[in-house]
């Protein structure tokens, strides 16, 4: 799952929640812009842990696939490679009797 983007997402919600209650407040400008920065600094943290977690959770929720496999699945000519070497090695040898 990409979990790359929700420390983002986490942190422009809560700050769009902080602007909208400080408006609403009618709070300074000062006071404003350091609810805002502290909001965005403590989400941003939050969102990390979060994403942290949920990559560890499916990754031990995936199944380990073995490496052959997933060769296989990248690049599916590399078995076809593989079998021709195998049917060209197993050339039948002449005798030097007859």
């Amino acid at each position: 799952m990409n979990t790359k983007p929700i420390p983002v997402i986490i942190t422009l919600a809560a700050a769009f929640i902080s602007c909208v209650v400080s408006i609403l407040q009618k709070v300074e400008f000062a006071v404003f812009v350091r609810r805002l920065f502290l909001v965005v600094v403590i989400f941003l943290f939050m969102g990390t842990i979060i994403k942290i977690i949920l990559d560890y959770s499916f990754r031990t929720l995936e199944p380990q696939t073995p490496l052959d496999e997933a060769i296989s699945e990248i690049d599916p000519t590399v078995d076809d490679e593989d079998e021709e070497e195998e049917d060209s090695s197993v050339e039948p040898q002449e005798s030097e009797e007859g």
